[in-house]
């Protein structure tokens, strides 16, 4: 079926660009490829259905499309970029359109099953970097890339959240044993922000679980809530030990000292001895607030035109945050990529739709691991977003993923059903 085949192609070029870099091909092949691949699709299901598509949520990004035009029009950005960034933020609500309006269910069983394959790849994969390489924050990311650290903790923190989810409905060993296969993912990539972001999230997971579920379900909430304590102290050890950063003796296997972690954070976190290009996420984040907020209502509202931050060899600028204002590291959380695009306007119209969808499945709530799992994914966008980097927002084989979901659970409610939701369990 060539439907089939071109869904299948989109996803593996979205969770293969890392082997496309590799081996050094033109990165042209999934940069070109995902969109086009998506506008097939959509043209596809336009023409199955008589032009009598269905387009959810429509409001929200039709809104963020007219503010981003409105916003690189008043800066004078070229259409290349504009359309560039069009890709990078909505092209997620397009396959999600794509999915909703299909009604083939056997299609959109095998896509649910594809998706899964690809994301189990992962371990093997990870599993290959670390013999060949070792422990280290570039030189191969699963499939999914060749560099970009911050992939290692976001990537992993996601499917991680999932499968607890699941674990909260339906005790198998077979999730906890997945659990750690992606936790080794992340320590294979060396990234310390899993230490806090992993708790946390079985702690937020947990809280919505008590929070939307029946009494059905709490017979054994004294051993869920040890399990939770108990998981949440095992991942904060094994990851303080493993990272050679974390623990006193800088070794792959060293001795957890609360003390020297503490400083060490407190260190990690503060501005005060670096350079200005250097700054931190936290003084970061106060410094392009005051700059997006700077100026005239029109710069407040539309920022500095949408396009500015895409990075390409087809621009006549570079698009890298320290070229366009002289910070590196305190400007990687996607909340400034999108302020410094797209001002506040955009910036809030855009979250809106994470909010909205949020709110969405909160007021039509099933007891099923997976809508518990969308509302925790939720927040990890927004955790991502406001304080670590723009992954979650950029990537397509985290928002992608997202939509997906949030598809699935959009489907169960337009027929009345648990099937779609349940087609992503493992």
């Amino acid at each position: 079926m060539i439907k089939l085949f071109l869904h299948y192609l989109y996803w593996i070029l979205i969770f293969f660009g890392g082997i496309i870099q590799l081996y050094q091909m033109n990165s042209a092949i999934y940069k070109i490829g995902i969109p086009l691949l998506a506008v097939i699709l959509f043209i596809y299901q336009f023409i199955a259905s008589a032009g009598r598509l269905k387009y959810p949520l429509y409001g929200i990004p039709l809104a963020f499309v007219a503010v981003s035009i409105t916003s690189a029009i008043l800066n004078g950005i070229d259409y290349f970029s504009l359309i560039n960034f069009m890709i990078y933020t909505v092209l997620s609500y397009c396959y999600f359109i794509v999915l909703v309006n299909e009604s083939n269910l056997l299609v959109i069983q095998k896509i649910i099953h594809f998706l899964k394959i690809l994301v189990l790849i992962q371990i093997p994969a990870i599993i290959v970097k670390f013999i060949l390489v070792g422990q280290s924050e570039g030189e191969g990311i699963g499939t999914l890339s060749e560099g970009g650290g911050s992939i290692s903790t976001i990537f992993p923190l996601f499917i991680i959240t999932f499968l607890f989810c699941l674990y909260l409905f339906q005790e198998k060993k077979i999730y906890f044993f997945l659990m750690f296969c992606f936790l080794f993912f992340a320590i294979v990539g060396d990234k310390r922000a899993i230490v806090f972001f992993v708790p946390l999230m079985i702690v937020v997971s947990y809280f919505f679980f008590i929070r939307f579920s029946k009494l059905k379900y709490f017979s054994g909430v004294g051993k869920k809530i040890a399990i939770v304590g108990s998981l949440s102290c095992l991942v904060l050890v094994l990851v303080v030990k493993t990272n050679k950063s974390l623990n006193p003796e800088n070794s792959l296997w060293g001795s957890f000292n609360i003390e020297y972690l503490s400083d060490y954070v407190t260190y990690y976190t503060g501005s005060g001895d670096k350079d200005v290009s250097e700054m931190r996420r936290k003084d970061g984040f106060v410094y392009f607030l005051n700059y997006a907020i700077s100026g005239d209502v029109i710069h407040i509202a539309f920022g500095d035109g949408a396009g500015k931050l895409i990075q390409s060899k087809h621009n006549n600028r570079s698009g890298l945050m320290i070229d366009e204002y002289g910070i590196r590291y305190g400007g990687r959380m996607g909340i400034i990529w999108l302020l410094m695009q797209v001002g506040v306007l955009g910036s809030l119209v855009y979250l809106l739709l994470f909010a909205y969808m949020f709110f969405y499945v909160t007021n039509n709530y099933k007891d099923s691991p997976v809508y518990l799992a969308f509302l925790a994914l939720t927040v990890v966008f927004f955790l991502d977003t406001f304080t670590y980097s723009y992954v979650f927002l950029r990537f397509e084989y985290l928002k992608g993923l997202y939509f997906v979901l949030f598809g699935l659970i959009f489907l169960d409610q337009k027929f009345k059903t648990l099937f779609f939701s349940d087609l992503a369990k493992i």
